[in-house]
């Protein structure tokens, strides 16, 4: 229980407190209960205390009060001084806004000085100006009397004086007066100027009436001017340059022009100089290139002599270059040689140019570093045109002489074996004869060449093949083996291997892809025989012209290498000739299809002309290689080193045969249009679509005679046997193929599709060869390579189960189809039955055994 804290406690702790602010250390007093009965206690203690304290400040107060009227004392002072400085800046600044206002009068009155200066200025500056006026409008005076006068030049200077008076005004140059004075210059200037322009053309007369130029030294006005005072106050003036212009134009149009004008376009006028006057007088008699040269000379002496420097010096700087390009378009690139007949009368020619050259130096005339350089460049130049128009010759050739048709005849020895065919009689040779010209042995260093998917496959271009020993002897293949090679022949079924033969009476020798017999001469059997291979193809005149320019051109280089020609400046561009031919070459390549289009057997005439142009050139070679090791040119100069044609020749024989190609393959493309339209020969026996069958099967046979017709006056025999072999091959593969995917052929169906057999089968007729015993050989089963599978489908179509398991065990129908192709072809035609199923087995026994 607390203990009970008495009044006079409670009223400490409070004091202390509110003296000090500390709170009761006794817990007893900080936890005291204060009752009401204790407050009047309380506030006796505190009134006794403030009592207390208020005695205590008067004390203090008593003690400091001398202390304190010091400090009023002073602050009273203070507050005295402080409004004695109020005062006095109240003073000063009345004084600043006195100061202030005397300084604007100062400035006021300093401006209007300055304003008065100013005033006598500009009117001094205005009296200058009124006297300055007075003295342009006395220079103006003077220059117009001078003027009238006729004194062209002292008025040139006043006006100049006067322009110079006039800059010098200032401001004043935008006033009226000014404009006015400035405006009577103008005027006098240009009545100056008129004058003058009448002077000018008073002495330098042009009449291109009458095609006459007149260049006088003076004209009588008032008195003599001559035409170094017309010049210089031509150059016063600033017209000169525009006044040399328009003389250069003219004297161009009217003496230039007739004179330097191609023979080629009209006939080029003479000129006539006398006295002052040159003028065109009538056709030149003499042009030579000569006479043009002299004619130029004399023109530049007629300048040079009745013009002064002032004039001709700048005239030449415009003339030559226009008299340079007339000269040189119009009379010097003509001039060049096409031919080396021309090659000593052209280096005088030159020789002619440097002279005229050398002329314009001494008269100081610039310009004709155009003839220096066309002399320079004569040799170049004289090689391209050498090119232009051995291109422009073959673009010329090509339409025209595309018609011009002929028989050539080519010829090849190879080695056979006497049991081949061809020695029988070589009856066959025209069937081994096509292996030997189509497809010659290639250089097997030479790069092949790059060509298009086309039907080019019989040439040897379409697959990779294997080079042969160049020593190796081509031998022509028997007839056993002329089943394979002709098989290169076929069309999109090329890439299948051939059948093997019927019956083959001696072991398949190996065969390269294209057919050819590799025969080493380490081999040859004692039975080897040499025969030569003829036959004849029809080529336009191309070919032989675009030779003709070929040989011509290398025949030129060694001819410009001879003593008497070589130290012309065109000789050392004779090497250049030998890029010719290629560019010749590039030009038949690029235009050749446009020109033969007309022609019905556009793409086998191209074929032709190719292999001729081909064989021409190697030839050409090889009697270049032969000329060279006699030949007394230096070895960079002969044509066995400089003439790199191998490229040229692989790309226009690759041409060919992708002429041959395309055509080719459109053939093919028709052939197969015609047999679509039989839609499979699904129900050929039916009313609906019998027409069709019979038409599609009708037009293909025809198309291929139509071909033929085509064909046959232009390919060789063996070329056009292998074509429409191919063609043939294309159009039997397709209605074998459309016959085998029949699911069910009806007995009439057969019927009729045997008879399609027996359509296609008399195209037989083209491939009858005649030997020289007038027996009669069908040689169709070598150019269409499924001949035998088409008689063997015409059979199975028309045989019993009995004859067609005949065929496959007994005859030779297993090489020519496969067993499941016969499988197919008796599940169409024949019924369910226990004698099919036996048949079929025993055709599956057989072909697996």
């Amino acid at each position: 229980m607390a203990q009970e804290v008495s009044d006079q406690d409670l009223g400490d702790a409070i004091l202390q407190s509110v003296e000090h602010g500390s709170f009761p250390q006794s817990e007893d007093v900080a936890s005291a209960t204060v009752p009401s009965t204790s407050l009047p206690k309380l506030l006796d203690t505190i009134q006794k205390a403030r009592e207390d304290t208020k005695n205590e400040i008067r004390k203090v107060s008593k003690e400091a009060g001398s202390d304190v009227d010091g400090w009023i004392k002073q602050a009273r002072k203070l507050q005295s001084d402080i409004k004695r400085s109020q005062e006095t800046a109240h003073e000063i600044v009345q004084q600043a806004e006195a100061g202030k206002q005397h300084t604007a009068n100062v400035q006021d009155a300093a401006s209007k000085v300055s304003f008065l200066y100013s005033e006598i200025s500009y009117n001094e500056s205005l009296v200058r100006v009124v006297e300055q006026l007075k003295d342009i409008s006395t220079l103006l005076e003077s220059a117009q009397d001078a003027a009238v006068n006729g004194h062209v030049m002292h008025a040139l200077d006043r006006l100049e004086d006067t322009d110079g008076a006039l800059k010098q005004l200032g401001a004043f140059g935008n006033t009226r007066v000014v404009g006015v004075l400035k405006n009577k210059a103008s005027q006098l200037r240009n009545a100056i100027a008129e004058n003058t322009a009448e002077l000018w053309n008073g002495l330098l007369v042009v009449d291109a009436a009458e095609k006459r130029i007149t260049l006088r030294d003076e004209i009588v006005r008032e008195g003599p001017i001559g035409v170094s005072t017309v010049v210089e106050a031509m150059e016063k003036l600033g017209k000169l340059d525009g006044f040399i212009s328009r003389l250069c134009r003219e004297f161009d149009n009217v003496i230039l022009a007739p004179r330097l004008v191609s023979i080629a376009d009209e006939a080029p006028s003479s000129i006539e100089i006398e006295g002052d006057d040159i003028r065109i007088d009538g056709p030149v008699s003499d042009t030579s290139v000569k006479a043009t040269l002299e004619d130029v000379q004399a023109i530049a002496e007629y300048l040079s002599t009745r013009l002064p420097p002032s004039i001709a010096v700048p005239l030449s700087r415009k003339l030559l270059p226009i008299l340079n390009k007339r000269l040189i378009t119009n009379w010097l690139l003509p001039a060049v040689p096409l031919s080396t007949d021309g090659v000593l009368p052209f280096q005088e020619t030159l020789s002619l140019v440097l002279g005229l050259a050398e002329y314009f130096d001494e008269l100081e005339w610039t310009g004709q570093n155009h003839l220096r350089e066309w002399v320079d460049n004569s040799a170049q130049i004289w090689l391209s045109r050498r090119k232009e128009v051995a291109i422009a010759r073959v673009r010329s050739i090509l339409p025209r002489r595309i018609e011009d048709k002929k028989t050539v005849e080519r010829v090849e020895t190879q080695m056979v074996s006497k049991g081949d065919a061809v020695l029988d009689g070589q009856e066959d040779q025209d069937e081994d004869w096509g292996d030997a010209w189509g497809e010659e042995e290639e250089n097997p260093a030479a790069p092949a060449p790059d060509v298009e998917e086309e039907d080019i496959s019989a040439w040897g271009v379409e697959e990779d093949e294997p080079q042969e020993d160049p020593k190796q002897e081509k031998k022509v293949v028997s007839e056993d083996q002329e089943e394979d090679w002709g098989a290169d022949w076929g069309d999109d079924e090329e890439t299948k291997p051939a059948a093997a033969p019927p019956a083959p009476s001696k072991p398949t020798e190996p065969t390269r892809p294209n057919g050819k017999v590799s025969a080493p001469q380490t081999q040859k059997s004692a039975r080897e025989k040499e025969i030569t291979l003829r036959e004849t193809y029809t080529v336009t005149a191309i070919p032989d012209s675009i030779m003709e320019i070929i040989i011509q051109a290398v025949s030129d280089v060694g001819t410009l290498n001879q003593p008497d020609l070589s130290k012309a400046m065109i000789a050392p561009a004779s090497a250049g000739l030998y890029a010719i031919p290629g560019h010749l070459l590039a030009m038949y390549r690029a235009t050749a299809a446009t020109y033969y289009s007309k022609d019905p057997a556009a793409n086998m005439l191209i074929y032709n002309d190719c292999t001729r142009l081909t064989d021409r050139l190697r030839i050409f070679l090889q009697e270049q290689m032969e000329h060279d090791k006699t030949t007394t040119l230096p070895l960079q100069l002969r044509p066995s080193s400089r003439l790199k044609l191998d490229n040229d020749i692989n790309a226009i024989q690759v041409f060919g045969k992708r002429a041959y190609g395309r055509e080719m393959e459109s053939q093919r493309t028709i052939l197969r249009d015609f047999l679509d339209e039989a839609s499979g020969f699904g129900g050929c026996t039916t009313a609906q679509y019998a027409t069709e069958c019979d038409n599609a099967v009708a037009m293909t046979v025809d198309r291929i005679g139509e071909v033929k017709r085509q064909w046959q006056n232009v390919l060789s025999h063996s070329a056009l046997q292998q074509s429409l072999g191919s063609l043939v091959s294309t159009a039997i593969t397709k209605f074998i193929n459309d016959v085998e995917d029949l699911a069910d052929i009806p007995e009439d169906e057969s019927g009729k599709l045997h008879s399609y057999c027996k359509s296609f089968s008399s195209l037989s007729s083209f491939f009858q060869q005649e030997n020289e015993q007038g027996e009669v050989k069908d040689a169709t089963y070598v150019y269409v390579k499924n001949w035998f599978k088409l008689q063997y489908l015409g059979e199975i179509l028309d045989s019993s189960l009995a004859d067609i398991k005949f065929m496959w065990t007994e005859s030779d129908l297993k090489f020519e189809m496969t067993a499941d192709e016969v499988v197919d072809l008796i599940n169409a035609l024949f019924a369910e039955s226990e004698h099919r199923r036996k048949a079929i087995n025993e055709i599956r026994r057989l072909s697996r055994g």
